[in-house]
């Protein structure tokens, strides 16, 4: 029996090739082979952490011209009706054409399973189309907290999903049936409670060219946007935070990390690299595939949310992770500079959509002015109670499992639905 796995994007090399999904899968299934398919089957770094026994590495493309589908599958995005769904879903199967490429190796290794391990943006939509062209069973491995309410691309048969909010949004935004969900926990989040990915906050922070004695305020920024978004500037919030450490008697001391989104530029920001007690953090970058987070990467990114005094994003999902560690967050929402791009960012998208159980339920505190957002960071310091019931409540909702053991679920999931699959019979719509 062969596995099919899909790497489209760094960031799913963490959890399948890392965190040891992949590991757990061989060892569970002796007589099954893994064939992964990525835009990165030629890069040679990415081919060493592939080199297992029963594992081979095949050519995928990101669709470059989705063709005559492409209408179809961005009204199903939007669709919430199960039976509407999968009238469409029958007809974009019937109509789609799959690539010439894909075709050789479906033939090849005739897959009795086939998984997608970031089934939300278009990178995998033509594998899930030709295995569902060709009669085979697919997953997902849906990547984060906030995917199904963005709406999937590709649309596996059955899906692995992080949480109870996250089975019920498949149920209603997505016409999932509830029995074509599994609840797994989030891989990614596995270091997070594993001590193996401690280290003491003297020892990384000095190791950082940082103070441990003194605060340690991250701007965690959220990435620059296309279309109405772009040309959006990030960089003034780290210039209003060094104004704030500089008026503010309480942030006197404070010390700025930058943590840039992989959709951030590194040139944008290159003024403050030799701004006194600012360092940069950033993930790791592969040909084909964009940013992935290494192993020193994923202890680094683990640690640097430990040991953060506050966590300051204007809506990246560091508002989630940092919860797990009890770290205050502030999100500002605001832009003196460009007020009309902020309004249209956080109002129309951010707090509409990725953030908005965030600020509905006042989880976080959501700073529309400087001011604002210089009080919150100070009480974040001095009264760090101050939305601790908001942080729990982050973790109560969308961290379901805390046991480090995600990665082997998502692995015992796939072993058993690989094995039901030996009947012939395709599980889920």
């Amino acid at each position: 029996m062969n596995i099919f796995l899909t790497i489209p994007q760094g960031q799913c090399i963490r959890d399948f090739l890392i965190l040891g999904i992949v590991d757990h899968l061989l060892e569970l299934l002796p007589d099954c082979q893994i064939v992964i398919l990525t835009p990165a089957y030629k890069v040679h770094s990415f081919l060493d952490m592939c080199s297992r026994s029963r594992v081979r590495v095949r050519r995928m493309e990101t669709p470059t011209s989705p063709g005559r589908n492409a209408r179809l599958y961005a009204i199903r995005r939007r669709l919430h009706s199960r039976a509407a769904i999968r009238l469409l879903l029958a007809l974009e199967t019937r109509r789609f054409q799959p690539p010439g490429y894909l075709l050789e190796t479906f033939h090849e290794f005739q897959p009795g399973l086939v998984v997608s391990t970031h089934p939300m943006p278009t990178h995998d939509y033509d594998v899930i189309m030709t295995a569902r062209k060709l009669g085979t069973q697919t997953l997902g491995v849906v990547k984060s907290w906030d995917n199904l309410g963005k709406g999937l691309t590709s649309r596996p048969h059955l899906l692995s999903v992080w949480n109870a909010v996250n089975r019920d949004e498949a149920i209603s935004l997505q016409g999932y049936a509830t029995s074509e969900i599994t609840i797994n926990g989030a891989p990614s989040f596995d270091p997070y409670f594993d001590a193996c990915w401690m280290k003491p906050r003297e020892d990384f922070l000095r190791s950082l060219g940082l103070d441990p004695s003194r605060p340690v305020i991250t701007y965690a920024t959220s990435g620059v946007y296309d279309m109405q978004y772009y040309g959006r500037d990030e960089t003034f919030l780290a210039d209003d935070l060094l104004r704030m450490f500089s008026e503010t008697i309480e942030l006197r001391d404070a010390q700025l990390i930058i943590r840039l989104h992989p959709g951030s530029q590194l040139q944008y920001f290159w003024r403050f690299r030799e701004r006194e007690n600012v360092v940069f953090s950033f993930a790791s970058y592969m040909p084909t595939i964009g940013w992935y987070t290494s192993r020193e990467d994923i202890l680094h990114q683990t640690n640097l949310l430990k040991h953060s005094d506050v966590i300051v994003t204007p809506g990246s999902s560091w508002a989630i992770e940092a919860a797990i560690f009890d770290t205050p967050t502030v999100v500002p929402v605001y832009s003196d500079i460009q007020p009309a791009h902020a309004q249209a960012q956080f109002d129309d998208y951010t707090l509409a959509k990725h953030f908005r159980p965030l600020a509905e339920n006042n989880w976080v505190p959501i700073c529309r002015s400087y001011d604002q957002t210089r009080g919150e960071i100070v009480d974040a310091l001095t009264k760090r109670d101050k939305y601790a019931a908001g942080r729990k409540a982050i973790v109560d909702n969308y961290v379901c499992y805390q046991d480090a053991k995600s990665c082997q679920r998502v692995a015992e999931w796939i072993a058993r639905i690989v094995q039901a699959a030996n009947s012939g019979e395709v599980q889920g719509v």
